[in-house]
């Protein structure tokens, strides 16, 4: 059964749809994050050897391709109607994290911008925040695009840390994914403890959502 599932997996790499599909995935969580786009480049990464089913290089292109075109969406839809337009964008969580953008964004743009490309659902808010608070998009591209290509090499270098190590392309992905997700709750931790400190010692006292959002 998994030499089947494993037969299937790699014959689906091996499309040429299989890259552009990555990228509208990272696009689409740039937007709306229903998906974990890092699980997608971890999984595809995972699975390379010696440059095939596509070279690493490609990845990591569709990867910050989509990322970038999804945090530019989310910038200009924040530009266009707002932060609290659609359902999804008045969530709790959502709100407190465009709370913590609108006080911090002026002040420290770079900083939220780069931090929260590593925060699930922290990018989102961020982008659409300083496309409704018309942070300079002169600045905003350089730093998102630092960002993006940081994030998707740092997505696959997560995958080749453990690539290899199973000979199933099946358990080779859950082992792939499972590491990622343990790492990336690490760096969630280390990230938003960062973070915190920085607004902390640069405005003072924290308000209800930077600890809402930060703890």
């Amino acid at each position: 059964m998994l030499e089947q599932v494993e037969a299937l997996i790699l014959s689906a790499a091996s499309q040429p749809w299989v890259l552009p599909l990555a990228a509208a995935l990272c696009l689409l969580d740039g937007v709306v994050p229903v998906f974990p786009s890092e699980s997608v480049l971890v999984a595809l990464a995972s699975i390379v050897r010696d440059g095939e089913p596509f070279p690493l290089a490609a990845l990591w292109l569709a990867g910050f391709a989509g990322a970038f075109l999804g945090d530019l969406s989310a910038y200009g839809i924040g530009r266009a109607v707002g932060t609290s337009r659609f359902a999804w964008m008045r969530q709790p969580r959502a709100q407190a994290s465009v709370a913590v953008a609108r006080r911090n964004l002026d002040a420290h743009g770079a900083l939220l911008l780069f931090t929260a490309r590593f925060i699930p659902g922290g990018r989102v808010a961020v982008n659409l925040t300083a496309g409704a608070m018309r942070y300079p998009l002169a600045r905003f591209i350089p730093l998102d695009l630092v960002s993006t290509g940081l994030w998707a090499a740092y997505s696959i270098a997560i995958a080749r840390l453990t690539a290899g190590w199973l000979d199933n392309a099946v358990l080779q992905i859950a082992l792939s994914v499972s590491g990622a997700a343990l790492v990336g709750l690490f760096l969630d931790r280390g990230v938003k403890a960062v973070l915190r400190r920085r607004l902390a010692r640069a405005g003072g006292t924290l308000g209800p959502a930077e600890h809402a959002v930060l703890d």
